[in-house]
């Protein structure tokens, strides 16, 4: 059925990428995977409207993500690309799926951007006694204190959190239920943010406080505009985003002494290397307080 399908084009081209996309939902792939892998097989129809997933050769995906690379697309952009194909073709061409043969680029890794405690220090003051300043600055200090993803961010429900124990649940990357802990002034913000939101109908912790829809949950895109602004107005250079919070809160812990394994578990990585990624900030100074001489000469 599936091959019969992925010979035509149009309509039931739309209707095909639809059901893969729900069998990558059952399979327990996350919203943010299913929304970019079916953004990248729109743009591929887009690119040759009339063909059915059959009808579409190697060559096709090759000149397509080279003309994304063309047009600004990174790295991370075409190995997305390259990775949703392969599903797409694979689920409904199988052996034939013209994707076997597209290699995956080399990501080269660089230095990521990280807020210092400065800069950090410098938006928590943006965040007046408004009610918008309340949020965000509830929102800065969980994400610095749990390293949570902007995903997780905006999944948060109230009932995930427990404020006695300060204690949090929340459903990861890949579905699996993950843990975090958060301190007594992070607990503060939390309450003071509950007070200001009140009763809403919408379960998740952090909703919109204007625009067209208050109340409504906040979504990924609407914390990187959150994010966005309040860098600007706090005057950083080089933007401020959701997952700079994220390498802020593994570098800060290593600089606070917290072993590597110990911030792997609180962040939620299934590997330590990933923690090196994260942490790529440090610098030879950091080891400083830890001096041998110090510590042998008090």
């Amino acid at each position: 059925m599936r091959v019969a399908i992925a010979a035509r084009g149009g309509v039931e081209m739309e209707q095909t990428i639809r059901d893969w996309l729900n069998w990558l939902r059952t399979a327990g792939k996350s919203p943010t995977t299913v929304i970019a892998y079916g953004w990248e097989m729109r743009g591929l129809v887009k690119r040759w409207p009339m063909r059915g997933a059959l009808q579409f050769t190697r060559n096709d995906l090759t000149t397509y993500l080279g003309e994304r690379r063309l047009n600004g697309a990174g790295e991370c952009a075409v190995k997305r690309g390259v990775a949703a194909f392969r599903s797409f073709f694979g689920w409904c061409c199988g052996k034939k799926s013209p994707a076997l043969g597209v290699p995956f680029p080399k990501v080269k890794l660089r230095r990521q951007r990280t807020p210092s405690p400065a800069d950090l220090l410098s938006v928590l003051a943006i965040c007046n006694g408004s009610a918008r300043g309340v949020r965000d600055r509830a929102v800065l200090l969980l994400a610095l204190d749990t390293g949570l993803r902007e995903s997780e961010l905006c999944r948060l429900r109230v009932s995930d959190v427990e404020m006695d124990r300060r204690r949090l649940v929340v459903r990861v990357k890949g579905g699996d239920d993950g843990e975090a802990v958060f301190s007594g002034e992070t607990r503060s913000a939390l309450v003071e943010w509950l007070v200001v939101r009140g009763d809403r109908a919408v379960p998740e912790m952090f909703v919109s406080v204007g625009g067209k829809r208050p109340g409504s949950a906040v979504t990924p895109s609407g914390l990187r505009v959150m994010f966005r602004y309040m860098g600007v107005r706090a005057g950083l250079q080089g933007g401020f985003s959701p997952h700079d919070m994220r390498r802020a809160f593994a570098t800060m812990a290593h600089r606070l002494g917290a072993p590597s394994r110990l911030v792997q578990v609180a962040g939620r990585w299934d590997d330590l290397r990933m923690v090196e990624r994260y942490t790529a900030s440090l610098s030879a100074e950091d080891f400083d307080p830890y001096s041998p001489v110090r510590g042998l000469l008090g």
